[in-house]
């Protein structure tokens, strides 16, 4: 009997590293099956594309010779960190402002009925309408680009921290409560860690609209930016390079996206427990 038991703990012991294993090995699954796909599609497009017409269809290879004769000259460089400051502005006051909004109408009543008809309403339309009247107030320049990208970033933010802030266990605020906690330990050490994973979610929507809204704003106010490379080359039918931009931009996206995943992985991980 005694044996047995050290038998099956042996077993258990040495199928742990295996286990462990596991989900790396489906990681890397998904990485391959992904990177296949990618493979896939671009020989796809390679092939069904060498025939047409060079003025209104690009190939991969010749958006891949394209690229790096911008990246040579400095080009798309120079217009990557024209976008990416203007974006990363806009995006962190949309946070800032989304974050200390949605939680004012999470934790008080009043503001929510004040400012919910607003926000659902802003966040349904279609913000693109209200660009030219941006225009007429901010100019075309480096602050209007900044207004259009607060604009599409920040009600995602409001609205997945009020949902957040709502939905705090009432279990955990009654133990602070019990123990006399004050207000502002109850937001820091109860609400805020709970809403955390609710606020990387909005950010994560957020990242999405406001790299679309970095884009339309380039195209429709200052030609600037990746957004202005796509609107030249593609006036001058270089399909090739106006590929490139377009390039960058997906990567950008894929990239942000992937970090904030993380972090909110990193904050809700501890709810999964």
């Amino acid at each position: 009997m005694q044996r047995s038991a050290q038998a099956s703990a042996v077993s258990k012991s040495a199928g742990e590293p295996e286990a462990a294993s596991d989900p790396n090995r489906q990681r890397r699954r998904e990485r391959l099956l992904q990177l296949g796909t990618l493979v896939l599609l671009l020989a796809v497009w390679e092939f069904a594309a060498r025939d047409a017409n060079k003025l209104l269809v690009a190939v991969p290879s010749d958006i891949a010779v394209a690229t790096w004769e911008l990246l040579l000259n400095g080009e798309l460089f120079s217009a990557t960190l024209d976008s990416m400051s203007t974006f990363v502005l806009g995006f962190v006051i949309a946070s800032v402002i989304g974050i200390v909004v949605g939680f004012a109408m999470g934790t008080n009543r009043t503001v929510e009925v004040i400012l919910d008809p607003y926000i659902n309403a802003l966040y349904a339309m279609p913000l693109v309408a209200l660009i030219p009247i941006l225009m007429l107030w901010v100019g075309i320049g480096f602050l209007a680009k900044i207004t259009i990208i607060i604009l599409f970033a920040v009600f995602p933010v409001i609205i997945n921290t009020v949902t957040g802030v709502k939905n705090v266990d009432r279990h955990y605020l009654d133990i602070g409560k019990a123990f006399m906690a004050s207000r502002f330990m109850v937001y820091r050490q109860i609400i805020a860690p709970y809403a955390l994973p609710y606020v990387a979610s909005g950010l994560r929507i957020a990242l999405g609209r406001g790299i679309i809204a970095m884009i339309v704003a380039e195209f429709l106010t200052s030609i600037s930016g990746l957004g202005g490379l796509i609107i030249n080359y593609t006036n001058a039918f270089e399909t090739a390079k106006a590929f490139a931009p377009v390039l960058v931009v997906a990567l950008l996206a894929n990239a942000l996206t992937v970090l904030v995943q993380k972090v909110e992985e990193r904050f809700g991980r501890w709810r999964r427990r």
